[in-house]
């Protein structure tokens, strides 16, 4: 099995390679599962025990990986194209500089690795995030070429994790506010029954697992909740830097952190955590459920971020988007 944890900034400070990987034989195709999370730092690992267990001790640690652009459409569509910002020409998360309808005008969704790997011969399917304003102007059975099953919301909020609904092949399906609808949840169930029914099928496959977690507004599942009542915000020394002048006019503009902004930063960075252990239940149970299906040694996971955050760090408060290492 090949593992990979990446992460969209250049700031992981450890490394682990498994052995070498044998080339399969002539014929064989492997499987590839991808998961990304949404908006995580790399520093956040430390509430995925789970997954830096699988997947960074027993496969590669991409240390220095670099995103074109710390923001959500942009990184998707550079995923999904393999190209840079400047020739995907997605630069933002909405019309008129990005998006999904812009993705779609441009005609990028019709020459893009989904469609490349179903020519190839594999059963794909993307399960939660796929661009910004999808479906934006499509319908909302609308589902893009190259996959094979697709669960992606279309209505409500699904960065809240309750109270939406997914397309699910064309068909529209309500999700509500009980525990069983956590989208987390929902997400890792679609993509096990998928890899089982393929395993089974004796098809090549590849998923794409997009989770919405730790995305603010960042609502752990419900068996999570309180878990990090007392975790306290990091301050490295870049946090609220008391000197400022080697960066940008713009920055150096900026006042100091006020007590208030640091209290909401530690309260967000509390539910993140906690919204990142049920990511952490998902890549185990991928693992562990491929590994039991006998795919172990036929099968890439892939665990990434579309980009990283800041958290106090240079006097600014939560968010992403800047050229800084933690974003």
């Amino acid at each position: 099995m090949g593992f990979f944890l990446t992460s969209c900034m250049p700031g992981i400070s450890s490394t682990s390679l498994a052995p070498t990987v044998e080339v399969e034989p002539s014929g064989m195709r492997p499987n590839i599962i991808f998961i990304i999370a949404d908006d995580m730092e790399v520093s956040a690992l430390e509430f995925m025990p789970q997954t830096t267990e699988l997947l960074g001790s027993r496969g590669a640690m991409f240390t220095r990986f670099y995103v074109n652009n710390s923001l959500c459409c942009p990184s998707r569509a550079t995923i999904l194209r393999g190209q840079y910002m400047h020739n995907t020409n997605i630069t933002g998360n909405k019309l008129p500089t990005g998006g999904f309808d812009k993705f779609r005008a441009l005609g990028l969704e019709g020459n893009s690795f989904p469609v490349w790997l179903q020519q190839a011969g594999y059963s794909t399917a993307l399960f939660g995030k796929y661009l910004n304003e999808y479906p934006g102007s499509a319908e909302p059975t609308y589902i893009p070429p190259g996959w094979t099953e697709w669960y992606s919301p279309v209505a409500g909020n699904p960065y809240r994790n309750f109270n939406y609904a997914l397309n699910e092949n064309g068909t529209f399906v309500q999700y509500g506010e009980s525990a069983e609808d956590y989208a987390t949840d929902v997400i890792s169930r679609k993509a096990q029954d998928f890899i089982a029914q393929n395993v089974e099928a004796g098809i090549p496959f590849f998923a794409f697992v997009s989770v919405f977690a730790p995305h603010t507004p960042s609502a752990p599942a419900p068996r999570h909740e309180g878990l990090y009542h007392d975790l306290a915000l990091p301050q490295p020394p870049s946090f609220d830097e008391d000197d400022i002048s080697d960066k940008s006019q713009s920055f150096n503009e900026l006042d100091h952190l006020s007590e208030k902004e640091i209290r909401k930063m530690e309260d967000l960075y509390r539910k993140r955590a906690e919204s990142l252990l049920a990511v952490d239940e998902l890549v185990s149970a991928i693992v562990k459920q491929v590994e039991e299906l006998g795919q172990g040694d036929n099968t890439y996971i892939i665990f990434t971020s579309d980009n990283g955050y800041h958290m106090g760090q240079h006097r600014l408060v939560q968010g992403k988007n800047t050229p800084f290492e933690e974003d």
